[in-house]
């Protein structure tokens, strides 16, 4: 079967969450150490965050959650088409030119664009009104995200070939719960995979940044070093600049924003929702740093809170009776919600296996209707919709492979029935 379309998953027009997952080509190691050749490939970790960071102050794409690996790397995205809406014509070709400014860099820098790049963009509407629907794209932020580091990993290694094993995996969060759990996966990914023993040990990963940023710690901002290439005569054009020149002027917009400290997670998504944050469709919610997308949360707890709920799933052991009372935070969302606490544990800590394949993770209700808007009955992760969005609570039956309803049965004894779930 042909893998779904990322429009028919994704909708350009409507805002979405998103899981975006991607692997080096055939799972090796080229972020890590590889265990082939021993060489060490981990400081392009790095390249992809500062690369993630840069294109949050140009996209309106939220970014949730992040974790890289050795060998790949998740992303959780919100989607603003609305608040693309809202931008000027101008507004729109200067975020494009600030990302894209029609030279191969050898670095992943911002630009200042000039006038006359401005004046150029404009003069092609069709082409605005492309580029405003690539600002809230996920195709197009990956694209933007990957193929650059594919390019300078491949000029780092003097080869060509592919970096990537393939097209982007992408995964639509239907709902609050699919959201809180895939965002708590990506978060603990780094400890699942025995790569870091804390939450904010895990290096290069969102929950490491919140919990730094939370601590008043602080970073350089490479959003805000943007490199002029305007000189003082006039408008310059970057093909005017021979490299050494453009290489001096980028080595100096660095410099002049080392100054420019940020916290380390003032370039991420905000966690809490505001309780007074505006609900009106008409009102703007972009960033007033312009380091991020927007200004909006997307949970409705605290990064105290979220933190309990992350140690919580690490800790929880399916059938060991000392782990099984869920946190006055788990319980409280499983209340909200209406879905048990161990199913909720159960998703953050078994994601993979329950959702990996799925397009589309969200309760029954939503399922269903988009099954119905695909033409179709029912969807191939239907069940685990049904399963675990259930106050009843879920067990994996290793005989067979696959999760059910956790069985109650009935024990006697002396002093009457007792009821106990399996």
């Amino acid at each position: 079967m042909p893998r779904p379309l990322r429009d028919e998953v994704l909708p350009p027009d409507e805002s979405c969450f998103a899981h975006l997952y991607n692997r080096c080509v055939q799972g090796t190691y080229l972020c890590g150490i590889d265990p082939a050749t021993g060489k060490d490939y981990s400081h392009r970790k790095k390249w992809i965050v500062e690369r993630l960071e840069q294109l949050a102050s140009v996209f309106l794409i939220d970014i949730l959650a992040f974790a890289v690996l050795d060998n790949h790397l998740h992303v959780v995205v919100r989607t603003l088409p609305d608040e693309v809406k809202k931008l000027t014509d101008r507004q729109v070709a200067i975020r494009w030119l600030s990302l894209h400014p029609g030279w191969l860099l050898d670095e992943f820098v911002c630009v200042e664009p000039t006038e006359a790049q401005i004046k150029e963009l404009l003069a092609d509407p069709e082409k605005i009104e492309q580029i405003r629907r690539n600002l809230s794209s996920p195709s197009t932020f990956m694209k933007d995200l990957c193929e650059p580091i594919s390019k300078r990993a491949n000029k780092e290694d003097g080869r060509k070939g592919h970096f990537w094993e393939d097209r982007f995996q992408a995964q639509r969060l239907m709902d609050i719960l699919a959201i809180l759990v895939c965002v708590a996966y990506v978060d603990l990914n780094l400890i699942r995979a025995a790569m870091a023993s804390s939450l904010v040990g895990s290096n290069f990963t969102s929950i490491q940044a919140r919990i730094l940023g939370s601590q008043n710690q602080m970073a350089p901002s490479l959003a805000l070093g943007k490199v002029s290439i305007c000189d003082a005569q006039g408008a310059e054009s970057i093909e005017d600049l021979s490299k050494a020149q453009l290489r001096r002027r980028i080595e100096a917009a660095r410099k002049q924003a080392e100054p420019t400290m940020v916290l380390k997670d003032a370039w991420i998504a905000k966690l809490t929702i505001d309780a007074n944050q505006s609900v009106n469709p008409n009102d703007s919610h972009l960033s007033k740093s312009g380091l991020r997308a927007s200004d909006r949360g997307f949970l409705d707890v605290t990064l105290e809170q979220y933190i309990k709920i992350l140690q919580e799933s690490l800790r929880y052991r399916p059938g060991n009776a000392s782990l099984q009372e869920p946190s006055e935070e788990l319980t409280e969302v499983s209340k909200t919600l209406g879905v048990a606490p161990e199913n909720i544990r159960w998703m953050i800590s078994d994601y993979r296996r329950i959702f990996r394949r799925s397009c589309r993770v969200g309760n029954p209700e939503s399922m269903r209707k988009e099954a119905q808007r695909r033409g179709r009955k029912w969807t191939k992760y239907s069940r685990h919709s049904e399963l675990f969005y259930s106050k009843k609570s879920v067990e994996f039956d290793v005989e067979n492979g696959r999760f059910r309803r956790a069985k109650i049965r009935v024990s006697t004894s002396e002093s009457g029935g007792k009821i106990t779930a399996s």
